[in-house]
């Protein structure tokens, strides 16, 4: 196959000017960390990460975030319809693309799930593409409805420490969130059904309008399926409420009291989420800017903000790391050759 057809699985090779931007993002990062980290206690920072009490809450943060990150990865297994790949090769792909997303900034890492499924796991690039974004679809969209029933909860809490325009404002995020996730959903269904079946015969030579007739068309099969959305729907609020408890256990980490620790760390979760457009998660810039913009607002002050940036950052960072790399070394040959653009697209892909 040829590797540059839009039936190939994407590449990750990095060009000359890429090798750039990462040199900007890194001395970016710096500069936002220097520019905070001023204001760090590091007396502070060694008591609290020598304390046995903020180890055995990190031990319990740590295993509960690995954890979620096997579940996000049998997700992706459970998205692909009969016929599977085998599970045990779908996580592994899912744990080096957890790997690469702590390094490389818009979610390169499902990039490389994409062209992994389709070399390791024989499954067609629009299969691939179809999985790996209703995962990360149905993940935004639930975590936008358990942030809204936070907000719901309580909401009298909510607008005495918030503000009742921040309040009103952020039901109107998640409201919107939640309800253009439900619309793209019923678009996808209402379009897949449409287009039909995929033709006996395909057309001769791959097409771009090809490739994307097949994406749409399988991920309005899987949404349009009731026990595909019940798996799919339970486990993304399973992974959701873990994140989000992950990153709660932060503050016990750090010795913080935060009023509401839950709608604080889903805060902090959503602009992180936002500076990792930009600035590659593992760099620390984004979540140590996050936490600071977010805590302030519930009465932490700067220092206390940046020792839990630092917890964050070990949650966050540690147990994708750990999952990751065995995995990327097991997989080291599709790795290289995803990296270096490679020559040949890999094993031809089977049809849904």
């Amino acid at each position: 196959m040829d590797s540059t057809s839009p039936s190939s699985p994407p590449r990750l090779g990095l060009s000359a000017r890429d090798w750039l931007v990462r040199l900007l993002q890194l001395v970016a990062s710096l500069a936002v960390l220097w520019a905070l980290g001023r204001e760090l206690d590091l007396e502070r920072l060694q008591a609290v990460f020598s304390s046995r009490r903020a180890l055995a809450w990190l031990a319990l943060g740590l295993g509960i975030k690995a954890f979620s990150v096997w579940l996000h990865e049998v997700r992706l297994w459970l998205a692909f319809e009969a016929p599977r790949p085998p599970m045990g090769k779908v996580v592994q792909v899912g744990f080096v693309a957890a790997a690469v997303n702590l390094v490389l900034p818009a979610r390169a890492g499902d990039v490389a799930a994409i062209g992994l499924l389709h070399t390791r796991c024989g499954v067609s690039p629009a299969r691939a593409t179809a999985a790996v974004g209703l995962v990360n679809f149905l993940e935004i969209a639930v975590f936008g409805l358990v942030v809204l029933w936070i907000l719901l909860t309580g909401a009298d809490r909510w607008t005495l420490l918030l503000g009742a325009p921040a309040h009103a404002q952020a039901l109107q995020l998640m409201t919107l969130v939640t309800l253009g996730s439900v619309a793209a959903a019923v678009v996808l269904v209402v379009l897949a059904g449409r287009l039909g079946a995929p033709p006996e015969e395909p057309p001769p030579g791959p097409s771009p309008v090809a490739l994307l007739r097949e994406i749409v068309r399988t991920a309005g099969s899987s949404l349009g399926s009731r026990r595909w959305l019940a798996w799919q729907g339970s486990t993304s609020l399973l992974q959701a409420v873990c994140m989000i408890a992950t990153f709660v256990i932060g503050f016990e980490v750090a010795g913080l009291e935060v009023a509401l620790p839950w709608l604080a760390a889903s805060g902090i979760m959503a602009m992180s989420a936002l500076t990792a457009v930009v600035l590659p998660p593992s760099f620390g810039a984004g979540p140590a800017a996050a936490s600071v913009a977010v805590l302030t607002l519930f009465g932490v002050d700067q220092s206390g903000a940046l020792l839990y940036a630092a917890a964050w950052w070990i949650l966050a960072n540690l147990p994708s790391a750990a999952l990751g790399l065995p995995a990327m070394w097991t997989l080291r040959p599709a790795v290289e050759e995803l990296g270096a653009g490679g020559q040949g697209g890999g094993g031809g892909g089977t049809g849904s």
